[in-house]
């Protein structure tokens, strides 16, 4: 028996060696991936994307509201409750905030101030000591609202 015929079990080939090489570079590739993306020109998310469906919905529930108030078969006050309603679902909906009896100040508070807004134009509205004229500015707001979080 000769020294040829010594080798061991085991023996390290450079297969073994490409394949370590390998793996560490997938290791350094998802550490760094970031600042790859972040060099590649790509911008992080700026909040969560509502589905159209959603946006949709609600755009359309809210020009139901101003087609019944234009053809005066709805009240103003009521108008703007449904509306208030409308927007407070919407808040559930797009974010996951429960906002079934959150009221203006609430909202601003949580930092949902385009929703503050709008439920502040409403409560204008709703709670006025005189009959309010029109919610065409409250509509306006609630649209804007629905289609800048969209």
């Amino acid at each position: 028996m000769g020294p040829a015929e010594l080798v061991g079990p085991l023996q390290i080939s450079p297969a073994w060696y490409v394949a370590a090489t390998f793996v560490l570079l997938i290791v350094l590739g998802n550490y760094f991936a970031p600042l790859f993306r972040l060099a590649a020109g790509a911008t992080g998310a700026t909040g969560p994307r509502i589905p159209i469906p959603v946006r949709s919905t609600y755009l359309s529930r809210i020009a139901a509201v101003e087609s019944e108030l234009s053809a005066e078969t709805a009240d103003v006050r009521d108008s703007a409750r449904e509306l208030a309603k409308i927007v407070r679902e919407f808040a559930h909906d797009a974010w996951g905030v429960k906002a079934e009896h959150l009221t203006y100040r609430d909202a601003a508070v949580s930092g949902l101030d385009d929703l503050a807004a709008c439920l502040l134009g409403l409560y204008e509205a709703e709670f006025a000591e005189t009959e309010p004229v029109g919610l065409d500015a409250q509509i306006a707001e609630a649209r804007k609202l629905v289609a800048r979080w969209s």
